[in-house]
């Protein structure tokens, strides 16, 4: 049904009401453009295409309030954009079918309040948009640590990837609580002789969840940048293994490279050239040498 009577519960209608008082019409955008709606309930031109939204917000417009509200993707979820109209005691909601029918039947389980209306039906919309809020953080977090165990673990394949699909949803995620938060504000601030007194405590209990979901996503993009820090620390670390490891065996060919340089410049009184054992001691020398140098660092910790 796309039209229903603004009471506690919502009650649907037959049929479009012959007078609008209390009325709620959720509607796509293309059967919003036929529908007998009052005048001041016609969306304006920028809602024709509300998936084309990309913010939430709310502007009052020759005595009605208009709104706009865009949901961000999520890991396994596609964005979600829905707009309304809220003129006196009636509101049209502007949304895709599936949209539409999935937020009303999140607003339709909920308790029913004494109040109802208008007011009452925006504070259940709205708080249907963050019902699952705090789990989806969780569930961010707990990506978050996953990624620090592999890190720790030296399991570092496709890191980037992952963290920057994971810093887009953290950032989406606080976006999205901060613009809710501010329509919040601005409801609470220019029209709280429409919500109602009951409508207006609700709001501000909304807008106080808002600020929390807020904090936690803040907090775990923080976690998020500590985790890219640790994964930069353990590259760090791989790389100065590598630079002990070259430099050790640099250290090692030094003092065999100075002597096959210095026998290889045949001069003619060099006497260890016609010595015959002159092969064989520099052998042992070379060996001397390089066993010497392995004990030592061994005995330093060099490796």
């Amino acid at each position: 049904m796309p039209y229903y009577q603004l009471s506690a519960p919502l009650q649907p209608l037959t049929a479009p009401p012959a007078v609008w008082d209390r009325v709620l019409a959720v509607l796509t955008p293309e059967a919003a453009a036929c529908a007998p709606l009052p005048e001041q309930l016609k969306p304006p031109a920028h809602f024709a295409q509300p998936d084309q939204l990309r913010y939430c917000r709310v502007d009052f417009d020759a005595g009605r309030i208009l709104g706009a509200l865009h949901i961000p993707a999520r890991a396994k979820q596609p964005a979600k954009s829905l707009a309304f109209v809220w003129e006196g005691s009636n509101v049209l909601l502007l949304a895709s079918e599936e949209t539409g029918t999935a937020l009303l039947s999140q607003v339709l389980a909920m308790r029913p309040h004494d109040q109802g209306g208008a007011g009452d039906f925006l504070v259940d919309l709205l708080t249907a948009l963050i019902q699952d809020g705090l789990p989806y953080i969780q569930q961010l977090e707990e990506r978050a640590a996953q990624l620090e165990q592999e890190i720790l673990a030296g399991h570092t394949d496709r890191f980037i990837h992952r963290m920057s699909a994971l810093r887009k949803e953290l950032n989406r995620c606080n976006r999205f609580y901060a613009q809710l938060n501010d329509l919040a504000d601005t409801l609470l601030e220019n029209a709280e002789d429409l919500l109602g007194p009951e409508s207006a405590q609700r709001m501000g209990h909304f807008g106080r969840r808002v600020e929390s979901l807020r904090a936690e996503s803040q907090m775990l993009r923080e976690y998020a940048s500590q985790i890219a820090s640790e994964y930069q620390a353990q590259i760090d670390i791989g790389q100065n293994r590598i630079m002990k490891v070259l430099t050790v065996v640099t250290t090692l060919c030094l003092p065999l490279s100075l002597i096959a340089g210095w026998y290889g410049m045949n001069f003619a009184h060099m006497p260890e050239l016609q010595w015959p054992y002159g092969y064989p001691a520099v052998i042992l020398v070379s060996a001397g040498i390089l066993l010497g140098s392995l004990w030592y660092f061994r005995k330093k910790n060099f490796w």
